[in-house]
């Protein structure tokens, strides 16, 4: 972000006027920086080990109209596999896109009813698809989980169509691995800016396609540099993150009581049962 402040840059101790660089927070303290002398973070290297990374995993996203998982109206999914091969759908809602879905993900109305599926077919089509992953044990790799998985159960129960049984299910969520490898991290969360930092390509950012594979190619890039986390059994990695995104969340409410921020954050991993506050 600019900086607010002017300051001493903290790479090379010239000063840096207000609104002249950037205040970027390392390890915990915010400096003042050059835009060129902001300090780039480099991922740990890819190490030589063996684990769950090495085998078939299943990149899932969807995108919907609205950011409340329970509300949301599914318009685009996907599931890509190791193989590079992809299941699409494009579904018209039965209800209008709003404005600001449409600015983030670029899908309108009229893509949807001119050559989008049912509601109904779609859905049915895209749950079969995902519990029969689940039915063979293959993981499903989804960033930020919750909206993916609870979205999906709440449109499965909207329509009347058989529930997934996410008690089987493995998932694994590359935003919960990163803050569980990167604690002092105080940059950007986002998808995008975690690719770069884990060097993983995101062709296009918030298409469906394009999100979970590159979902599935970071959850494998920081299992590859963390030999901790690739060790771990998937089913056994699953339930390691309920606790982790459980405790993870706690830090996050503290956080907005502490700047006075009516706001409560869920702390349920990868379903939620609750709406968010």
């Amino acid at each position: 972000m600019i900086n607010k402040y002017a300051g001493r840059c903290g790479t090379c101790s010239a000063r840096v006027e207000v609104g002249a660089g950037q205040a970027v927070n390392v390890d915990g303290r915010w400096n003042s920086y050059h835009h060129g002398c902001v300090p780039v973070r480099v991922a740990p290297p890819v190490g030589r080990h063996a684990g769950w990374h090495d085998l078939p995993v299943v990149g899932f996203d969807l995108e919907g109209t609205l950011p409340e998982p329970a509300e949301t109206r599914i318009i685009s999914a996907a599931l890509v596999h190791s193989n590079g091969t992809a299941q699409e759908w494009l579904i018209d809602p039965g209800v209008p896109i709003p404005a600001d879905a449409t600015a983030r993900h670029g899908i309108t109305d009229e893509m949807v009813r001119g050559g989008g599926q049912p509601a109904r077919e779609a859905l049915a089509d895209l749950g079969t698809a995902v519990a029969k992953l689940i039915a063979d044990e293959i993981p499903l790799v989804a960033f930020c989980a919750p909206y993916d998985v609870t979205a999906l159960h709440t449109e499965l129960a909207r329509h009347g169509l058989p529930a997934i049984d996410w008690d089987r299910a493995v998932i694994i969520d590359p935003s919960v691995l990163h803050k569980e490898v990167e604690p002092r991290w105080y940059g950007s969360k986002q998808l995008g800016d975690l690719c770069r930092y884990y060097e993983v390509t995101l062709e296009t950012a918030h298409e469906a396609a394009s999100d979970a594979r590159a979902a599935a190619d970071m959850a494998r890039s920081i299992a590859a540099r963390h030999e901790r986390i690739a060790r771990m059994r998937p089913d056994l990695l699953h339930q390691a993150q309920i606790g982790w995104y459980s405790e993870q969340s706690r830090d996050l409410q503290s956080y907005f009581d502490r700047q006075g921020r009516n706001e409560t954050v869920s702390t349920q991993w990868p379903l939620e049962t609750k709406p968010r506050g």
